[in-house]
């Protein structure tokens, strides 16, 4: 399996790349995550439409559906870079929802999730979604953003995504459409999964830039800080963390790609598991060059260990992934 991007995939990685810079600037997301307005913390509809106008939600639709026909290692490559930007918003489920709900593709919908198996029942940016798809075992049900009478959390752990707490007890399948069978639900989540851990890989890696650039920065004891074992031990571990987590993040998703491969269940747990540790070490690794900095609101460092933090949880945990491979490697399953 050759995991080299081709001239296509690094053209789209680039373009999306430049357009991230001026769109998601350092300074504006200090602002973000600075304001008391959860609507600041997502993307404007300009914002938003223009991902829509890169083709990033109409990635992987057919091109006879006003989508860009590409496969999920494509839309994988462009979700590693919307993780290193630090992008806000319901990007994922948008971008599943795409070919099913009407504008998703273009920018005019903007969907979020909410997974009834979770033990609390949690939707982020439900304040600037149009659509919930809410996804259980037996299928997936389409619901106005305005149906599920929640209320937000006070101060969610990262900033940037702010959350809604459904009240129990109520039942939600029952206020929207169903739109997904049990299979339908499976595959959302495994490809959500994919495009979670994409985004864990982009985490881990503008954690892991950001490091490094204030390791070769900062000055102490006559020398940049850069210089020592110790940090560089750090940072070097960072690294093979975010490679292998990469590699592996490809493979699920040419998996998913080409079903005929199989072992499509162990290829994305193996991702998940080794995307979210990339990106929850490779925060704290982050806060740690930055020393007495890393604990202060001055640098980003906090929130690439909050964004990974809240992306961990997303599409099954760490944890539960760990335990379906585990489960899988001595026969039970």
């Amino acid at each position: 399996m050759d995991l080299t991007l081709s001239a296509d995939q690094r053209a789209l990685r680039s373009g999306l790349r430049d357009v991230l810079a001026e769109l998601w600037s350092a300074e504006r997301l200090r602002e973000a995550a600075a304001s008391v307005a959860p609507s600041r913390t997502a993307p404007s509809s300009k914002d938003w439409r223009s991902l829509a106008e890169l083709g990033v939600f109409g990635v992987t639709v057919p091109e006879a559906d006003d989508g860009m026909g590409l496969g999920l290692a494509d839309a994988a490559v462009l979700f590693e870079e919307l993780g290193a930007a630090l992008v806000p918003g319901p990007l994922v489920p948008t971008v599943l929802a795409a070919g099913t709900v009407a504008g998703a593709v273009d920018g005019d919908a903007v969907v979020t999730m909410l997974d009834l198996r979770a033990p609390v029942l949690l939707v982020e940016h439900l304040d600037v979604a149009t659509h919930v798809v809410a996804v259980d075992d037996e299928g997936l049900y389409l619901l106005p953003s305005d149906a599920l009478g929640a209320t937000p959390v006070e101060t969610p752990l990262d900033p940037l995504t702010p959350l809604w707490v459904v009240p129990a007890g109520r039942d939600v399948p029952g206020l929207g459409e169903r739109i997904g069978s049990a299979g339908d639900a499976a595959g959302w989540m495994r490809s959500g999964a994919v495009l979670n851990s994409a985004m864990q890989v982009g985490v881990a890696r503008g954690g892991l830039d950001l490091a490094v650039r204030y390791a070769l920065e900062r000055v102490q004891f006559g020398r940049v800080i850069g210089g020592f074992q110790a940090v560089k031990h750090l940072l070097a571990e960072s690294l093979v963390r975010v490679e292998l987590a990469r590699a592996a993040v490809l493979v699920a998703a040419l998996t998913i790609d080409d079903p005929e491969v199989g072992g499509v269940e162990e290829a994305v747990a193996a991702a998940k598991v080794l995307a979210d540790e990339a990106a929850t070490l490779g925060g704290r690794s982050c806060v740690q060059v930055h020393g007495g900095m890393g604990f202060s609101w001055e640098v980003l460092a906090h929130l690439y260990l909050k964004r990974a933090w809240v992306l961990e949880t997303c599409f099954g945990s760490a944890d539960d992934h760990a335990a379906l491979l585990a489960r899988i490697s001595f026969g039970h399953e």
